[in-house]
């Protein structure tokens, strides 16, 4: 399950510990598009997009497809939904509905943090004081502010997912510049501990850029598999809440 979860939604950098207030700088309208290579092949795409729920809710969108020659010999359609409260971007319901090769798993999750437990149609489990989803994590991660970091500082994660929630931590490695399609962006560098044996090669065989400025966007994945590489990249965006800083556009 993690080679997926890898490839179209990049989310080992989930649910950190907050280390400041949250700054939320995206909003309705926010749309992501990434394009998967392995090796030199084009594996897929994957969608993100933000739409209203209510006047205190988001709802997180995000689509995930097999493409080319990667579709014939292994046909991925994923889709998942988040509905978060809009100042904590705390997880109020958690959908998914995967189809990857032959495996098919849907999961409806309820977070009811009266009782303090994730209600699931299969099992209840306890609720950790911060706690978010696969899909709405990608956008709790983008409203941390990170100025204060060291190389090499590392930050607690957490996140929930098939009735559990695992721990794992990311690692700061510092500030770089990339080239895309959008130009020369600064970005913050980072990699997250990964589980080794099944998929990766190595523990930290993943790097990850986010764009440095407020939108705090993620450009660009490179990680070793266990055969050969993946590489993921931004390739359009709309409705960004301020252009990408060195961007032509």
């Amino acid at each position: 399950m993690y080679k997926i979860h890898l490839l179209f939604f990049f989310l080992p950098i989930a649910n950190i510990v907050a280390q400041e207030s949250l700054v939320v700088q995206f909003d309705v309208g926010e749309k992501l598009e990434y394009k998967v290579h392995y090796g030199i092949i084009d594996a897929g795409k994957a969608y993100l997009e933000i739409k209203k729920s209510n006047t205190e809710q988001y709802r997180f969108k995000a689509f995930g497809k097999s493409t080319g020659l990667f579709n014939l010999f292994f046909k991925v359609r994923d889709r998942y939904e988040s509905i978060v409260d809009k100042e904590s971007l705390q997880p109020i319901h958690f959908y998914r509905d995967v189809r990857e090769g032959n495996y098919k798993k849907k999961e409806t999750v309820f977070f009811n943090y009266d009782l303090s437990q994730a209600e699931t149609s299969r099992d209840t489990i306890a609720l950790p004081e911060v706690t978010q989803d696969i899909l709405s994590s990608f956008y709790y991660f983008r409203s941390q502010q990170f100025d204060s970091l060291k190389i090499g500082d590392k930050i607690p994660l957490q996140i929930y997912l098939d009735d559990e929630f695992m721990e794992t931590e990311i690692f700061f490695l510092g500030r770089d510049t990339i080239k895309t399609k959008f130009g020369k962006i600064a970005c913050k560098k980072w990699a997250p501990n990964l589980e080794t044996g099944r998929v990766f090669d190595d523990k930290q065989g993943m790097t990850i850029w986010v764009s440095d400025d407020i939108n705090s966007v993620p450009l660009r994945v490179e990680t070793k598999v266990l055969v050969g590489s993946i590489s993921i990249d931004l390739i359009k965006y709309k409705n960004l809440s301020s252009p990408l800083k060195g961007a032509k556009h």
